[in-house]
């Protein structure tokens, strides 16, 4: 099945940095020492890493094979000097669009408000970097990503493909409830 597109559109409001409850930290991949070993085992939950692959650092390397990809862009949050989310934001200086790619956390310090948290450096990632507009695939399945996605201002796209509007509309009444 195809995964599930958002969009989002600078509003043109300044870029604001996000604050961190004590105990948390935003890391970037280059200033993290096992950067790949930390973002493997963060990818391997919630399905983020397939199946029939073993994860190793080629997987990575794989994953982050894309045009303007930078290290200083895909982020760890720690919390207590552990990492336990990371995000990554590629950004074209050339066309002004910015890409939300491999976003995940660890059941352990889910509902802590991480997602929110790294929706949020996106979000300043994305206006700091002057990108005008920006792109995320998501699963179905990922109702608190695609709460906080919402919550930053993206929406969905519903006519790309076939089945779009019913999923989305499916989506949206587990979001009512």
């Amino acid at each position: 099945m195809e995964q599930l597109k958002m969009y989002w559109k600078n509003d043109g409001t300044e870029a604001k940095k996000p604050e961190f409850p004590d105990g948390m930290e935003l890391v970037s991949f280059s200033k993290l020492e096992n950067a790949e070993r930390e973002w493997l085992d963060i990818m391997s939950y919630g399905s983020l890493l397939p199946e029939e692959r073993d994860p190793n650092v080629n997987y990575y390397l794989d994953s982050m094979n894309l045009n303007h990809y930078s290290d200083d862009l895909c982020f760890f949050i720690k919390v207590n000097g552990k990492c336990a989310a990371s995000i990554t934001v590629v950004c074209n200086p050339e066309s002004k669009e910015g890409l939300i790619h491999m976003v995940g956390a660890k059941p352990e310090f889910r509902g802590l408000g991480l997602g929110n948290l790294m929706c949020d450096v996106a979000l300043w990632t994305l206006k700091k970097e002057g990108m005008k507009t920006a792109r995320l695939k998501t699963d179905d399945r990922r109702i608190p990503a695609i709460k906080s996605y919402l919550k930053i201002g993206f929406t969905p796209d519903v006519t790309s493909e076939l089945d779009y509007k019913a999923r989305w509309d499916k989506i949206f009444e587990i979001i009512k409830k």
